[in-house]
């Protein structure tokens, strides 16, 4: 495979054979910084995920309740871009230290916002299968120039991103009697219950079904394929063509999910709701079930 034939996940075997294109940026999302310092790819950047693809804030619709994981503006993540060094025609791959939900929302922005499909990536399994391998990692940390010219970035593509007014209609769907399924709720069982509450109301939407989001990773910390995942949802009793939209608590676990089964399954219709809980719980006007 050459770098032009990659697609949206890339495996270890295929980054290492092009780890020094000179097209290329490596970035590494976390949560903090100590987790980069610790260990990272060779040449890969570090991204803190609450500066650049989750911001901090409040909305209108939902009043005092400090967000944070709203989604950046087309203008937030043109600015990054600069930032992170990324020229027009270069390529970016994400990943981090986990199961790549950070990673994932990294990509999802990008595809968001209109960065070519073609020229943005994920490394499977992250920095956990890279090290399983026994590949090399460094600590030293890598800098790169701000460039003044990037990748021309669109509008909003509005077939990837769900809106609360989309989410009730498809939520009364679901809710009539043998109606489709619409939501897939991909938070932990104690938050799809109500128990874990993590916005001034608890509960979920009512007619979605659950699945937590780490149910689309294997073991090893790689991503489950589309047979694997299509199962998945067959066995919560999901018709994947039913499916329009998955959620959790501010879109990070969702567009894992997204990734799996929108980019690898080929679920075309599927979107991310990506304000998620945030969102509906701190809405007293969106109906909720416990």
């Amino acid at each position: 495979m050459n770098a032009g034939e990659a697609g949206p996940l890339v495996s270890a075997e295929w980054l290492a054979a092009h780890l020094h294109d000179p097209d290329l940026r490596l970035v590494h999302v976390a949560l903090d910084r100590k987790i980069y310092d610790a260990a990272h790819l060779p040449g890969a950047i570090f991204v803190d995920m609450h500066v650049d693809l989750a911001r901090p804030g409040t909305r209108p619709e939902t009043g005092a309740a400090r967000r944070q994981y709203l989604v950046p503006t087309r203008e937030d993540v043109a600015a990054s871009l600069a930032t992170w060094g990324v020229a027009p025609g270069q390529r970016i791959v994400f990943y981090d230290d986990g199961n790549n939900r950070q990673a994932i929302r990294g990509y999802w922005v990008m595809r968001l916002y209109g960065f070519p499909r073609e020229r943005v990536h994920l490394l499977d399994g992250g920095l956990t299968v890279w090290q399983a391998q026994g590949r090399q990692t460094t600590t030293e940390a890598s800098k790169p120039a701000r460039v003044e010219a990037t990748e021309r970035l669109h509008e909003r593509d509005d077939s990837l991103i769900a809106t609360a007014d989309q989410v009730l209609a498809w939520s009364r769907e679901a809710s009539a009697v043998e109606g489709p399924t619409r939501l897939l709720d991909v938070r932990s069982i104690d938050e799809f219950l109500g128990t874990d509450v993590r916005a001034a109301r608890g509960g979920r939407i009512p007619g979605a079904k659950h699945r937590i989001f780490s149910d689309f990773v294997a073991p090893d910390g790689r991503l489950r394929s589309a047979p694997e995942a299509l199962a998945i949802l067959r066995g919560t009793g999901v018709d994947p063509d039913e499916l329009r939209a998955t959620y959790c608590q501010g879109g990070v676990r969702a567009a894992l999910a997204w990734f799996v089964l929108h980019e690898l399954a080929g679920l075309d219709g599927l979107r991310s709701y990506a304000e998620s809980w945030e969102e509906w719980g701190n809405r007293p006007d969106l109906p909720i079930e416990k």
